[in-house]
């Protein structure tokens, strides 16, 4: 190998939040600060190794990072070997996107490793179909793509490739809580409703109509009624938290604008005003999950994946 084959890198996938209320598989929203971090370098050995002290698949097809990395050397015609090391920052299965955080950190630091000569929106269907491995087989972009590009996106639950970046108009705050326990998505997409009435239909349709103009519009405090009655999924899949009643009516009480699960849970997620308020509606969400939980103060990530030192 040459000296350039020697070389380190160290790549920050962000963690997201996904649905946000009404939005099904459709929005999703990069997080600060949240996240995976995977050290890559070429390897004399053929293919894509991986090694990580926490309890994921370590083979490369059935790893989303290991995966995302050997797409995007085959998109580049490369055949040098990768080894990838994964510092898992986001708990499995704690809804949060850590499988769409270790895609998109993967496929960046193989991009970074050739020289870069991909964007970030020409490697977005590598991370798509690196994250089918924990979607259940199917494409889903409300996590892999804030993760890679930062921010809010809309996406399209049919063909994820057709997204748009939506400008948020002001920093947006966000307290988002961890109950210690695991819902794999796999699990929470087997409890939805295989049918919907046309009312339940309509109602969610027009919420996310709503709920897309109060975050273009930088209004947070008229999130509340659209974002937090979603008709069809949440109310499935808060069966599975025994706390979700709790935490959401603290989050409220304390001044939060709006809250949710994020993705299948068990994380819920509420939008703040400001930083000032966030550490006290933080501590609220947690004390009334009534069980183990960690609670992080962050922000909106803009940037999406990105390299780190």
């Amino acid at each position: 190998m040459s000296n350039s084959d020697n070389h380190t890198v160290r790549v920050f996938g962000s963690a997201s939040l996904s649905n946000l209320g009404p939005g099904f598989d459709t929005l999703g929203l990069c997080l600060r600060g949240i996240g995976d971090i995977i050290e890559a370098r070429f390897s004399s050995k053929p293919g894509i190794t991986v090694a990580s002290s926490a309890p994921i698949p370590l083979e490369a097809r059935n790893n989303t990072a290991g995966r995302a990395a050997h797409l995007v050397m085959t998109k580049a015609g490369d055949k040098r070997g990768l080894h990838l090391h994964i510092e898992k920052g986001i708990p499995i299965g704690s809804g949060i996107g850590g499988s769409a955080a270790s895609a998109s950190a993967g496929a960046w630091a193989a991009n970074l490793l050739l020289g870069k000569p991909f964007t970030k929106e020409e490697l977005a269907f590598e991370v798509l179909e690196a994250e089918r491995l924990a979607s259940g087989g199917a494409l889903h972009g409300d996590n892999a793509l804030p993760s890679l590009l930062g921010g809010l996106i809309l996406t399209s639950p049919v063909s994820p490739l057709d997204y748009r970046r939506i400008e948020l108009t002001r920093p947006m705050h966000l307290v988002v809580v961890l109950p210690k326990r695991t819902i794999l998505t796999t699990d929470a997409r087997t409890i939805l409703p295989s049918v919907v009435p046309r009312l339940e239909a309509v109602h969610n349709a027009s919420d996310l109509a709503f709920v897309l103009h109060s975050l273009m519009a930088g209004d947070w405090d008229t999130l509340a009624p659209y974002m937090m009655r979603d008709r069809i999924v949440e109310p499935a899949r808060a069966s599975l938290l025994p706390c979700y009643a709790a935490v959401r009516e603290a989050a409220m009480d304390a001044g939060a604008c709006a809250v949710a699960l994020t993705g299948s849970g068990p994380a819920m997620f509420a939008i703040v005003n400001d930083a000032k308020s966030a550490s006290e509606i933080c501590s609220a969400m947690v004390e009334a999950a009534g069980e183990e939980a960690n609670g992080i103060v962050t922000q909106a990530d803009m940037h999406g994946v990105r390299e780190c030192t």
